[in-house]
């Protein structure tokens, strides 16, 4: 075989290995990052899952009046009657 065309052939050779090589590493890349923002979107839809469980519970009835009160004072409601006093210093 001609040295020249025996050289040529090498050189291809290289450059598409080194083309899997890279597209390889970026593929793994890729699946990485997606990987990492699955395991994000499992972890908002069980927290979304134990939330929803929380509310059907409330809604049938399962849950004590006192649990109910708390999770509404975390949102910000009030009971009815009730005043709230908002501290307007700068403490």
């Amino acid at each position: 075989m001609n040295p020249v065309v025996k050289g040529l052939l090498i050189v291809a050779l290289i450059y598409v290995a080194g083309n899997m090589i890279a597209t390889c590493v970026k593929l793994q890349l890729q699946r990485s990052e997606k990987k990492s923002a699955l395991d994000e979107e499992q972890q908002k839809i069980s927290m979304q899952t134990v939330y929803n469980e929380e509310l059907t519970d409330v809604l049938n009835g399962k849950t004590d009046i006192e649990y109910v009160e708390k999770i509404a004072r975390e949102k910000g409601y009030v009971s009815q009657g009730e005043r709230v006093y908002e501290n307007i210093t700068d403490e």
